[in-house]
């Protein structure tokens, strides 16, 4: 048994059981990677797939077993590298955050300018979804870091450190008859046309959650797919909008108000999700410590150990 025959068998798995999309994505032959995955099945004894003449319809349980494992066992062996390479040259590589928009647009500027600053022989991209992508995204190894809210889905695979919460505020125009009210309730706030992030949301979800809890039943108008542009809908005068707080900025949102509601809504939970046993490099723990200075490497090493 050989790496790239791990390599190839879960790149197939990857690609939905294409073999020449496999190839191509590993820059080699079709038929080079036919021969690999036979040869792998020989020295196994069994079948990694179910075949229907030449054509390839799913994986074998077995097949399925060992992709998880080969997967594993890939991943480590991309922490061996890495922990290699880093006593070479400590200070370059790359580092691969997802983030989700509010976290993505709301924490990471600042953290991102210093870390350039620190580390400009790192190349770093920056990869967005929702809660559950980001996770997704850091489990398949495309990203090293996750900065998310809770996720609604389990992720076994991941270290989750929630590191801040983030009160949410209602957003106003300036003008509107809320603004200068110094006693918010569920009631008041229900009887105002509302705006949303995209329906389905988990945010959105939580929200109308607690209307309900208490008997009312949120009047939403409208939804946006990001949260500027639901503060751009608020401003517009189109409803007003429950968000976090962290999103209001004085200079650029000088139209709108953001008005606290700690009392009646629970705080966002943000949070650092890295893949369990993966070895992250300086720089990596750098970058955690720019979004969470509570977090360094016995911290995360700690979490590890407790959680397993």
């Amino acid at each position: 048994m050989k790496l790239h025959q791990l390599r190839y068998l879960c790149e197939i798995a990857k690609r939905d059981l294409s073999f020449s999309n496999a190839a191509a994505a590993l820059h080699t032959s079709q038929p080079g990677i036919s021969k690999q995955m036979r040869l792998l099945e020989q020295e196994l004894g069994v079948d990694l797939f179910v075949r229907s003449g030449n054509r390839i319809s799913d994986l074998t349980e077995p097949g399925r077993r060992i992709v998880d494992i080969a997967a594993v066992i890939l991943r480590q062996t991309d922490s061996i590298k890495a922990a290699a390479h880093e006593f070479l040259e400590g200070h370059t590589g790359r580092l691969n955050v997802a983030a989700t928009f509010t976290l993505g647009r709301y924490v990471l500027p600042g953290v991102l300018q210093r870390f350039v600053v620190r580390y400009p022989q790192v190349q770093l991209e920056l990869l967005h979804g929702s809660s559950d992508q980001v996770c997704k995204l850091v489990v398949s190894g495309e990203a090293d870091i996750a900065l998310t809210a809770g996720p609604a889905a389990a992720f076994p695979e991941l270290l989750m450190l929630e590191y801040a919460q983030l009160p949410r505020a209602l957003f106003v125009p300036r003008k509107h008859p809320l603004a200068t009210s110094s006693s918010l309730s569920l009631k008041t706030i229900s009887a105002y046309p509302l705006v949303t992030l995209h329906a389905g949301s988990r945010g959105q979800a939580k929200m109308r959650e607690r209307f309900l809890s208490a008997g009312l039943e949120p009047n939403i108008v409208l939804s946006g797919p990001n949260i500027d542009v639901v503060k751009a809908f608020v401003e517009a005068g189109l409803g007003i909008a429950v968000l976090p707080r962290l999103a209001f900025d004085p200079v650029r949102d000088s139209g709108l108000r953001a008005l606290d509601v700690d009392h009646l809504f629970e705080p966002h939970r943000a949070n650092l999700a890295i893949r369990r046993n993966h070895y992250l490099r300086g720089y990596a723990l750098d970058f955690i410590q720019m979004v969470a200075p509570k977090i360094d490497r016995r911290t995360v090493e700690q979490a590890g150990l407790a959680s397993k």
